[in-house]
């Protein structure tokens, strides 16, 4: 019995996963360092310098995506690895079966 890695459906899933957690992550560090605002760089006077907060945006998105997605291909690869060795070493009750 082989074991697949990653099947298309799962692969779906996990990029979206990373989409979803990327897009949290970036709304919550643009917010906090909107209303923190470090030396007034990213609002003033003349109100919100959006080409800070987008660069600020798009800096934490990419790579937290790409993370979120590399996180989530290791814990499918891990809990698909051990549901495997699980199926065949062990029998249904739990006990392990003579090799």
């Amino acid at each position: 019995m082989r074991m697949r890695l990653v099947k298309p459906k799962s692969l779906v899933a996990g990029l979206l996963f990373g989409a979803a957690v990327a897009l949290s992550v970036t709304l919550v560090i643009c917010l906090w360092e909107w209303i923190e605002n470090p030396g007034g760089i990213f609002h003033g006077d003349d109100g919100t310098n959006w080409g800070f907060v987008f660069d600020t945006a798009i800096s934490w998105l990419i790579p937290t995506f790409f993370y979120a997605v590399l996180i989530a291909w290791l814990v499918q690869v891990f809990l698909k690895g051990t549901g495997f060795v699980y199926r065949k070493y062990f029998t249904s009750d739990g006990t392990q079966e003579d090799a």
